[in-house]
């Protein structure tokens, strides 16, 4: 299973779950996009479609069903959202679903992807997290408040799943151009002329972590591993001031 699979990273994901033999649930808010999806994998695996918004209750209940009934043994949760610009600029509505989305629909779906895998003796959960989980981001504030509380319920849900045959990893990528930035209005940014990977790059490197059971918080690009070296061992004021003049408005 998929989340967000209609654009960007996760759209990478089942392209490269379905070249490896995977057979696929897509879960998006968009049917046309997921419908496409489907037909251009074709006939190699089979591919369910699940329509949900996860900024809603209804829509993280019908995926977190889906999930309870076994039978899923990947799960990536990778939908998610930005908005830039400053939190007191910021619609409380925003805030609300950002947190909805990105922290709160991951850790549910987590949590009902666990017991049919344990009870399984074996599975895989991938977390998209993000760069931003490592400092505060100034002008991407919320955004990185719920990938930080992302990467830690990841790294403390592998710990719990120790030797119960279930991997559990944190993926944090850096700069992917996706429709993501277009929707954050990050596209232009400072942070957008950084070194960046295509989203195929990402979800190969990702799965080949996670089928080869190698470290549970995997950094793909050389360029993402020095900037985590920094954020953690510059001073944090440092980090931040550099995080907010990549993402401040020009």
């Amino acid at each position: 299973m998929v989340t967000g699979a209609s654009s960007g990273i996760g759209e990478a994901f089942a392209r490269e779950l379905a070249a490896r033999g995977f057979d696929l649930i897509l879960v998006a808010r968009r049917r046309d996009r997921l419908e496409a999806l489907s037909v251009e994998i074709g006939a190699a695996v089979s591919t369910d479609i699940l329509i949900a918004d996860l900024g809603s209750d209804d829509g993280v209940a019908s995926v977190a069903r889906r999930l309870e009934l076994g039978g899923v043994s990947f799960l990536v949760n990778n939908a998610g959202l930005g908005y830039r610009g400053r939190v007191v600029d910021e619609d409380p509505a925003n805030i609300r679903q950002l947190t909805r989305v990105n922290l709160e629909a991951p850790m549910v779906l987590s949590r009902a992807a666990l017991r049919p895998m344990i009870s399984r003796g074996s599975g895989h959960i991938v977390n998209v997290v993000s760069m931003g989980a490592f400092q505060p981001v100034p002008y991407l504030a919320v955004y990185a408040a719920t990938k930080a509380g992302l990467l830690s319920f990841t790294e403390a849900l592998a710990d719990e799943a120790a030797g119960t045959g279930v991997l559990i990893q944190a993926l944090c990528p850096g700069n992917i151009p996706t429709g993501f930035q277009e929707v954050a209005g990050t596209k232009g940014s400072r942070f957008d002329r950084t070194p960046a990977m295509s989203p195929s790059d990402v979800a190969r490197s990702s799965l080949d972590a996670a089928l080869g059971g190698r470290p549970t918080v995997h950094l793909p690009a050389l360029a993402d591993r020095l900037s985590v070296f920094g954020q953690r061992f510059l001073p944090r004021g440092v980090a931040r001031r550099i995080a907010g003049h990549l993402m401040k408005p020009e």
